[in-house]
């Protein structure tokens, strides 16, 4: 019998680079996995593994993957646990993921937060700037060398959670990339900080 460990990783620590914001979403770029160092839990990922694990969720993604405000709680019961781990709640549903894109050993995917009351918590973070990270849960086999555990193919991936602990910081917001969009948005200059159109959309100021 194979037996698969789950795995739960630790956040990449750092300030989402938001594409896109309104009053009910934020659409935003960030960090959500390395590979081919050893992390802060001890793991490499290999980036043929996890490659290949991005490729077997693209059309989840695609279809928008569903990830949680925070990894779930263990009960201590080998089976809620288990099933619990594995398991996205919809009810517990803050974001997705719905593009990603491999930038040397990063993984950097575009999020959006979700019209449930998580997802308004998570935008309210990020509107305050708050640092989010992204945790990844997945199922796969480790192989254990020098005190590291390399993971091996197949990957699974479950999805990305959004939590607060860090491993490491990866990106910071760039001011001058920060898109706003509402159809509510008054086009005044807002100290002239922002340039806005007849139409509500509005830019930062170069």
């Amino acid at each position: 019998i194979i037996m698969q460990n789950f795995i739960g990783e630790s956040a990449i620590y750092q300030e989402a680079q938001i594409i896109k914001a309104d009053p009910k979403k934020a659409i935003y770029r960030m960090t959500l996995q390395t590979c081919d160092e050893v992390n802060q839990n001890k793991r490499i990922y290999p980036k043929k593994v996890l490659v290949s694990a991005m490729e077997s969720a693209r059309e989840r993604i695609s279809k928008k993957l569903p990830g949680e405000l925070d990894h779930p709680l263990l009960q201590g019961s080998e089976q809620y646990d288990g099933m619990r781990q594995t398991t996205v709640l919809l009810k517990e549903v803050s974001h997705y993921i719905r593009d990603f894109e491999f930038q040397g050993n990063l993984l950097v995917g575009e999020c959006e937060t979700a019209s449930t009351q998580n997802g308004r918590d998570l935008l309210g973070l990020i509107m305050d700037r708050c640092v989010v990270g992204k945790s990844m849960r997945g199922l796969a086999e480790l192989n254990s060398n020098g005190g590291v555990n390399i993971v091996q193919d197949p990957l699974y991936i479950i999805t990305f959670d959004a939590v607060s602990l860090p491993s490491h910081k990866a990106a910071t917001v760039r001011l001058d990339e920060v898109r706003f969009e509402s159809k509510n948005l008054l086009t005044e200059s807002c100290n002239g900080k922002l340039v806005c159109t007849r139409e509500g959309v509005c830019y930062l100021a170069d």
